[in-house]
């Protein structure tokens, strides 16, 4: 590490040691080092910037009659995982009457965004919420109840008291456990809720079992969520469909589908038998009776048009639905949403995570309905590809040393990102010879091609979602005239590479005897006093050993094939750097001729 520090160092400024050496005190060393290489380091990042841990709702019915409503406190349990800089965390959905809240045992300060109760931080690690809030009460034939949104909290449980002289039946559409207790003249409910959007709890006198007998019929809720995948010819769409039944057991489910759409498949736990009639019904047959939460999933596909209906499910036997309904775009087409009928146009942050997840598209419109005859028109506009960058040298880096009799011994090293290409095409200069070439650290051979040669490549590895860099490493010869003693001029040309590069940094050495005269310099690589940064190269000796393994069987098929001509692994070649160093530098190569020229003095001391 100190060595490869100190030839960055070297690099990026034009010191002149005449013993090829740097002596620096420890502090500066220190400081140099945690700067160039610690600070460097990439960060790790959390892949979201906060999470809710946990969410506790009591309510607790006050009033009566008419002035009767639900006075529920919300405690959270979060974590803002953002080191740095300002975070925004979506609380409590805004519909509710706020009373107040606290965060950390203080007066906290919210404000309203995307329909949320948000609050703001700057500090990282785990916080504690108290809100309570007010929301009014729903009753009709019978039923009394109360709907709440939910936080997008991992746990989540609801309790709520309702003062009675009778007992009650509560029902919690999506519950996955609840428990009922009684104290005094107060029923208490206690309810364990999945991830959604929000929750109605509901609860009517208990009927005696003779009329629970005689009434006993289920009652059917259900909540759709369907992707729409837009790309080239095609809509691929996938239904998820969670029934809560209650009541009583139910073993059959219909749904209408469009008749021009392909079913391809239906998928749910205990399924016996589906089938498709021709108006496009589907009825499901369960070798079970299912109570409480199932889920049927529906894939299915159409042509696609320009102008298009997105084709939708309809729900045959619920009491009641709710449609969440979001479009994403799989290759390079246009949508255009057009004025929906039956639905709402939503955010997209206002979606199911459980549709959002589905998909690793970004979702582009989002839409939320009732049930009912629904309409979402969208104009679809398929535009042609473009040819994308699949390989880019991130930085190159070159050293040439030119000898007292003319002779020029060059090494460019390449930090190379590459997804597809098979070989980078180095055209070096002419009547130029290659003495090494290696790949992530293991010497490989170069094939002839016309006007250079090609190197083997191999595929980066994927990091952290970006793929990284590995080395590609050539050293050739040329040979020249000697340098003419008193003034002459000088040319250097540097190889050509299929692949843009961000950044080129080329030192140029010559004798100790010989000198650039000032302001000479030309050429399409701009001379500079020193870099504006230290070669930034990743490591020959850190590859993985998938890259390793990739480069082995190439450079192994490459020489069984006769492709790369036979012989022994070749062997890697150092360059002498020695002499009056000078430094060149240009950001974006495109593929451009590379040369410097400039004059020079030369002083040859008489023997």
């Amino acid at each position: 590490m100190s060595l490869v520090l100190l030839v960055s160092m070297a690099l990026a400024a034009p010191l002149n040691s005449p013993g090829g050496e740097i002596t620096l005190p420890w502090n500066d060393f220190e400081a140099l080092y945690r700067k160039m290489v610690l600070d460097q380091q990439p960060k790790i990042v959390a892949p979201r910037d906060w999470t809710l841990d946990r969410a506790v709702f009591a309510g607790r019915v006050v009033g009566k009659d008419d002035d009767a409503y639900a006075v529920v406190k919300l405690q959270l349990k979060g974590t803002v995982h953002k080191k740095e800089g300002w975070t925004t965390v979506p609380l409590v959905g805004a519909s509710t009457a706020l009373r107040f809240a606290k965060i950390g045992g203080k007066d906290a300060n919210l404000f309203v965004k995307d329909g949320y109760y948000t609050m703001i931080s700057d500090k990282p690690g785990s916080f504690d919420a108290e809100m309570e809030f007010a929301v009014k009460l729903f009753a009709a034939d019978g039923e009394t109840g109360f709907t709440i949104p939910l936080p997008q909290a991992g746990a989540t449980v609801v309790g709520v008291a309702v003062e009675s002289a009778e007992a009650l039946d509560f029902e919690v559409p999506g519950a996955q456990g609840t428990n009922v207790t009684t104290v005094g003249n107060e029923r208490r409910l206690e309810a364990y809720v999945p991830s959604m959007n929000s929750l109605t709890v509901s609860w009517h006198r208990e009927l005696t079992e003779q009329a629970a007998a005689a009434q006993r019929e289920a009652r059917v809720y259900a909540e759709a969520r369907t992707l729409v995948g837009v790309s080239e010819g095609v809509l691929a769409m996938r239904s998820d469909i969670d029934y809560t039944v209650l009541h009583a057991k139910v073993d059959k489910f219909k749904v209408q589908m469009p008749t021009d759409v392909t079913v391809l498949d239906v998928k749910g736990n205990g399924i016996r038998n589906w089938t498709q009639g021709e108006d496009g019904t589907i009825d499901v047959e369960l070798n079970y009776g299912a109570e409480g939460l199932y889920r049927l999933g529906i894939e299915y596909e159409r042509a696609l048009q320009s102008g298009i209906d997105v084709p939708l499910p309809r729900l045959s036997g619920v009491t009641r639905e709710t449609d969440y309904v979001g479009v994403d775009a799989r290759s390079a087409v246009e949508i255009i949403a057009k004025q929906a009928s039956g639905a709402v146009p939503i955010d997209v942050r206002e979606l199911p995570a459980a549709l959002v997840g589905q998909t690793d598209y970004p979702v582009l419109l989002a839409y939320r309905a009732r049930g009912g005859e629904v309409k979402i028109p969208l104009e679809v506009k398929q535009h042609p590809d473009l040819d994308m960058l699949v390989t880019l040298v991130d930085t190159a880096s070159a050293e040439t040393l030119v000898t007292e009799d003319g002779r020029r011994m060059t090494r460019v090293r390449y930090a190379v990102r590459n997804n597809r290409k098979q070989f980078l095409r180095v055209s070096i200069p002419q009547g130029a010879e290659v003495w090494s070439a290696s790949v992530a650290g293991r010497a490989v051979k170069v094939a002839k091609a016309e006007g250079g040669v090609l190197v083997p490549l191999v595929r980066s590895d994927a990091s952290g979602g970006a793929l990284s860099a590995f080395l590609v490493d050539l050293v050739y010869v040329e040979n020249g005239g000697e340098l003419a003693e008193g003034r002459g001029e000088l040319r250097a040309d540097l190889p050509r590479v299929d692949a843009p590069s961000s950044v080129l940094q080329w030192t140029i050495y010559v004798p100790h005897s010989t000198t650039v005269v000032p302001k000479t310099s030309e050429g399409t690589v701009r001379r500079v006093q020193w870099f504006s940064a230290a070669p930034v190269l990743p490591a020959e000796a850190i590859v993985t050993q998938a890259a390793s393994n990739a480069v082995r069987m190439e450079t192994q098929q490459q020489g069984d094939s006769g492709v790369l001509g036979q012989g022994v692994e070749p062997v890697e070649v150092q360059i002498p750097l020695s002499g009056n160093a000078y430094y060149f530098e240009k950001t974006l190569v495109l593929g451009e001729d590379l040369w410097v020229g400039f004059d020079y003095k030369r002083k040859i001391k008489k023997q």
